[in-house]
């Protein structure tokens, strides 16, 4: 697959920050109709990711839905700079079994990829009869 981060990934992105209670994320992500953000501070740089999941695990345990996203992200996250090659992108999905790739340009938040940009991105190419080369 030819290309860079830049060319797969969906900009803007709906970012959170440290301090939101997991209930008002999961109000977002159901609005937004995505199943995770990122989480940065004020000047954008990416701390940590929030998905559905990790929301759902928190309330299992019984942690409250005012419990701060700082106590449930994921973190480390894993990110790519937008010259990245597709290639790479594709590497941190399979290794690390992730569903949400921040893109970065100097270390802030400039957008993200999931699978489905993949597939649309992929999908372009795709002949009529809707099989690949």
């Amino acid at each position: 697959m030819k290309g860079h981060a830049r060319n797969l990934m969906t900009a803007p992105v709906k970012s959170v920050s440290l301090g939101m209670p997991i209930s008002d994320i999961a109000i977002l992500l159901v609005e937004e109709r995505i199943g995770g953000a990122p989480v940065t501070d004020d000047d954008g740089r990416v701390l940590g990711m929030i998905s559905e999941v990790d929301i759902m695990a928190a309330l299992l345990r019984g942690l409250p839905l005012r419990t701060p996203v700082e106590e449930v992200m994921t973190s480390p996250v894993h990110t790519v700079n937008e010259f990245d090659l597709t290639d790479k992108v594709m590497e941190l999905f399979r290794q690390h079994r992730i569903h949400h790739l921040p893109v970065v340009r100097e270390g802030k938040l400039l957008g993200m990829i999931t699978p489905s940009d993949v597939i649309r991105y992929l999908a372009e190419d795709f002949p009529e009869n809707g099989r690949m080369a």
